[in-house]
């Protein structure tokens, strides 16, 4: 009788708990829900976009557009299907939208902002912009340009996106065998906290923690290129450690 009565009573304090926290939900939705009509709406551009021939001939489309979410309330609007419309009208640049509290709503259009794309469990390639953010969504050639970011941990970590940016940061762009372009997609190792960089050429693992230094890339180069020399076309190379580079068999 007694372990019923305590079972009653600690769902009567779980409903009551819910019970608050719904009221203040609904009192905090009720007072500032009318006062989050969008008053503004910022189109920001970067000078390479300004200066396209056909972002000028669309800029006033896409402005009439938007002009068209002004007096709406600001967390009722769908974000994607203003990317669609926008995308509709003008392809030559990354789209970024987000919600600026009360009453502002903020458009991003960035040629070069995309560093990396990020495969969700839609199955559809989304930009990562260099903040970080996720941007809209990409065709599947766009693949072909930038590295992969693979699992479910970067499409809900930002920062471990950032991480990501950071390592990428501190790597050559192209001309190494260790490089931006050569470098094809990316996982995350919960197991180490660690990030597998899997390079596009042969079937070469890279595992690092942290940003390496000038001194460390060049070691990494120096070891691809003596396995390629070597004949090797599988290794993990193991440089967590970030003074000494260990080289692995795989399987």
């Amino acid at each position: 009788m007694k372990l019923y009565k305590e079972k009653i009573m600690k769902k009567i304090k779980f409903f009551s708990i819910a019970g608050f926290f719904g009221v203040i939900i609904f009192l905090v939705y009720v007072l500032l829900f009318p006062f989050s009509k969008i008053h503004s709406i910022d189109l920001k551009t970067t000078p390479e976009i300004k200066k396209d021939p056909l972002y000028i001939q669309k800029e006033p489309d896409i402005v009439s557009y938007l002009q068209n979410y002004k007096g709406q309330y600001l967390w009722k609007i769908n974000l994607k299907k203003i990317v669609k419309k926008i995308e509709a009208v003008y392809l030559g640049g990354d789209i970024y939208i987000k919600r600026k509290f009360p009453n502002r709503l903020i458009v991003s259009l960035d040629k070069e902002k995309t560093s990396l794309l990020l495969l969700k469990q839609d199955h559809f390639f989304y930009s990562v912009f260099y903040d970080g953010n996720v941007g809209s969504r990409k065709s599947r050639t766009d693949s072909l340009n930038f590295p992969i970011l693979r699992g479910k941990s970067f499409e809900t970590s930002f920062q471990l996106r950032r991480r990501v940016l950071s390592i990428l940061s501190d790597i050559p762009k192209a001309g190494n065998s260790f490089s931006l372009e050569n470098i094809s997609e990316i996982f995350y190792n919960e197991d180490n906290d660690s990030l597998l960089f899997y390079l596009a050429e042969d079937y070469f693992i890279l595992e690092l923690q942290s940003p390496p230094s000038l001194k460390i890339v060049q070691n990494i180069d120096f070891v691809l290129n003596y396995l390629k020399q070597q004949g090797r076309t599988r290794a993990l190379i193991d440089v967590r450690l970030n003074k000494k580079i260990i080289v692995k068999k795989i399987n």
